[in-house]
């Protein structure tokens, strides 16, 4: 590859000083430094070969700038010809990768070209809070470490949660059956891409509410939470270079070692919050001034230990304490953190070390390593990043938090190295802000997209295929047949990494109306393959439908498919609007059309109905309850007027007499317009009594 050259600017300061860890220890803790003027001087990347783990290992333990890309027998690290000639008296064979620099062109409102500050990206969450009030809101979950020094420093730590919000959403609890996807970014306070991508996500999510399917239904269902600066000290120190940022990669705590201030990429203060989680914690000691300082002890830093408070009010603890624990198939959940740079998506585990682009042996790899590379590999698809474990694709790496959100609670937990290693000008930590649309995020939607609707139950559902439609919307007239067509690829996979996983053959295909398959009562419509079978690991599949026997206005279609071992994948929405007649209209739907409990003789069973008047005027509806035994009545008879367009819901309730144990009883409910008697829907609900054991009392 042809080396591109550049320069950056860094501290005059910091070319008096050597690597190792001396310098002016800082008088008060926690107050701002003044930075010393800028001046340019050459800063390389050197390829540093290794031969095996231990000289991989001894590298990273040295204290030098390792960056988070590498080739097939060395490894990158940032450092000035001091630092290669560190390298060089500790036996390493090294050479000049590619010489970095800046140029820049300075905006009013960000720094370096575009990116935004800190105080732009808390406002920005602010704006869209209260510019989408039934779509997001804000919470502060910590403070960062400058602010617990004092009240006047440092920052809040803030996060976004956007759904289509509901009484009780977005609360600080598990409990909740909205599945969640958790984006964070800047952990590491130089990687400016990862800010940029969160802030695209968000106004992806909001603006694309009602506007685009797969968001609307998305936000419907699910709930997203995006921690757009995980390190805002970290951040503000980088921003305090403007044109020429800093290459603080750390917080800013700065009470322990005599480091660099300003900071240069390989001697600085603080702790990498990425090394600091409570899961596989290893202490550094000795080592205060490297960028991978792990802290005086697990958590130790108010944003991490914040952090993992955070994901555990959002989060079912769903793993065992025990390393060889698996979470079940059912698991709820999926979290990314964002770094750059490197083309990689990296799963768990982090810590344990393989060799470099083999798999791990079974016992290094996480429990649910399955569920974990097929998830990984499906979002690759969209990036084209090579996939696998740390260790596997760059070198081992503990107490992150990826690693900690797996260890800890269960979900599957991955980092994103976004940007290429060695491209001009995308790659590297500073890329030209232009990169942001032009590459990285055209790259990701779509893989923040996928995780975000497998978050409901990721081990399983990444296991099945991808369902893929060619239009957002079909439209048509009440009078008309329609068919509606899909791609069904157990395929998409990305083609880089280690362990790709196997395509099935699809065996199966279908779509529902409305109402998605995990509710409660939801009808399943078959859609066949075009080619007359199910035989190959990519389908076209259709069905035909009766516009005339649906409601006029905008449906969503929920369609899926199955592969051959009987997983089903994630559901892509699509719109079907169709046409509203011209009059007085009336029509309405009432969901789900079949409900079931159990319970014990003697109570009573509570069905809620949702009703929906699809007409163009109000209507008044009208209950009546037939074929049932036991005691079964709605609320009340009629419901209304009713708005057009308006959705309610009504509630029905069966009393299960006291001598019915192991018996059952079906009651029709019928849903009638008083308007238009042709407008009707039954519903069938099927109560059963459980049936009750006695055992004789045995006196020895």
């Amino acid at each position: 590859m042809k080396a591109w050259h550049r320069r950056l600017m860094i501290v005059a300061i910091a070319m008096a000083l050597s690597c190792v860890a001396f310098g002016t220890t800082p008088a008060n803790p926690g107050a701002a430094s003044p930075r010393a003027p800028a001046t340019e001087v050459p800063l390389y990347v050197f390829r540093v070969y290794v031969s095996d783990i231990q000289a991989v290992t001894r590298l990273i333990a040295g204290g030098w700038d390792v960056l988070e890309t590498r080739g097939p027998d060395y490894l990158l690290v940032m450092g000035d010809e001091t630092v290669a000639t560190q390298l060089r008296a500790q036996g390493f064979s090294l050479e000049v990768d590619h010489a970095l620099g800046v140029k820049v062109t300075r905006t009013p409102f960000a720094y370096y070209g575009g990116y935004r500050t800190v105080a732009e990206h808390y406002q920005h969450m602010d704006e869209v809070a209260t510019l989408h009030p039934g779509l997001a809101m804000t919470v502060t979950y910590g403070i960062s470490w400058l602010r617990q020094q004092s009240p006047t420093a440092g920052y809040d730590l803030r996060a976004i949660c956007i759904t289509k919000r509901r009484p009780g959403d977005c609360a600080l609890s598990p409990d909740t059956d909205k599945p969640r996807f958790f984006l964070m970014a800047a952990i590491h306070a130089r990687e400016l891409t990862t800010a940029e991508l969160a802030w695209r996500w968000i106004d992806t999510l909001v603006n694309g509410y009602d506007v685009d399917p797969e968001i609307t239904a998305l936000l419907d269902h699910n709930e997203m939470w995006v921690v757009p600066v995980t390190n805002p000290d970290g951040r503000s120190i980088v921003e305090a270079g403007g044109d020429l940022p800093y290459l603080q990669r750390k917080n800013a705590n700065n009470t322990a070692g005599a480091c660099f201030d300003p900071p240069t990429s390989w001697n600085q203060y603080g702790i990498d919050l990425n090394r600091n989680a409570s899961f596989q914690w290893v202490a550094t000691p000795g080592a205060e001034c490297d960028q991978t300082y792990s802290g005086i002890s697990a958590a130790s830093e108010p944003e991490e230990s914040a952090l993992e408070d955070l994901m555990k009010a959002l989060f079912h603890d769903q793993r065992g304490s025990l390393i060889t624990d698996t979470a079940p198939l059912t698991t709820s959940g999926v979290m990314v953190t964002l770094h750059s740079y490197g083309n990689l998506v990296l799963l768990p585990w982090g810590w344990t070390q393989c060799d470099y682009y083999q798999l791990c042996p079974v016992d290094k790899q996480a429990p649910n390593d399955t569920g974990l590379r097929e998830l990984a590999f499906r979002m690759s698809y969209f990036n084209a990043y090579a996939t696998g474990q740390s260790s596997e694709m760059l070198y081992a790496a503990s107490g992150t938090t990826d690693d900690w959100a797996y260890g800890v609670l269960g979900i599957p937990g991955y980092t994103f190295e976004v940007g290429p290693a060695y491209s001009d000008p995308c790659g590297d930590f500073l890329p030209a802000y232009a990169c942001q649309d032009s590459t990285f995020w055209p790259l990701n939607k779509g893989a923040f997209l996928y995780a975000a609707k497998a978050a409901r139950q990721p081990y399983a559902l990444a296991l099945g295929p991808s369902a893929q439609t060619s239009v957002t919307t079909i439209a048509a007239p009440i009078s008309a047949t329609v068919t509606m067509t899909a791609v069904i690829a157990s395929d998409l996979y990305g083609d880089a990494g280690v362990g790709r996983p196997v395509a099935r053959t699809v065996s199966a295909a279908e779509y529902y109306i409305d109402t998605p398959p995990w509710v409660a009562g939801s009808n399943p419509i078959s859609m066949t393959g075009q080619d007359g079978a199910f035989d190959s690991t990519t389908e076209v599949v259709s069905a035909t439908a009766e516009m005339a026997l649906m409601c006029a206005g905008r449906h969503t279609l929920f369609v899926h498919g199955r592969d051959a071992n009987g997983h089903w994948g994630p559901v892509t929405a699509q719109w079907l609007d169709i046409a509203v007649p011209s009059g007085d209209y009336y029509c309405l739907t009432a969901q789900p059309d079949h409900l079931s409990q159990n319970a014990s003789p003697g109570s009573t069973v509570t069905y809620s109905v949702q009703l929906t008047n699809w007409g163009t005027v109000s209507d008044t509806i009208d209950l009546t309850i037939t074929s049932n035994t036991w005691q079964t009545h709605p609320m009340s008879d009629v419901i209304g007027p009713l708005a057009a367009s308006t959705t309610t819901h009504f509630l029905v309730r069966v009393s299960i007499p006291p001598d019915a144990q192991g018996q059952s009883d079906t009651a029709q409910l019928t849903v009638r317009s008083r308007n238009d008697a042709s407008k009707v829907v039954t519903i069938s609900l099927v109560t059963s009594a459980t049936r009750l054991y006695y055992f004789p009392l045995i006196y020895r």
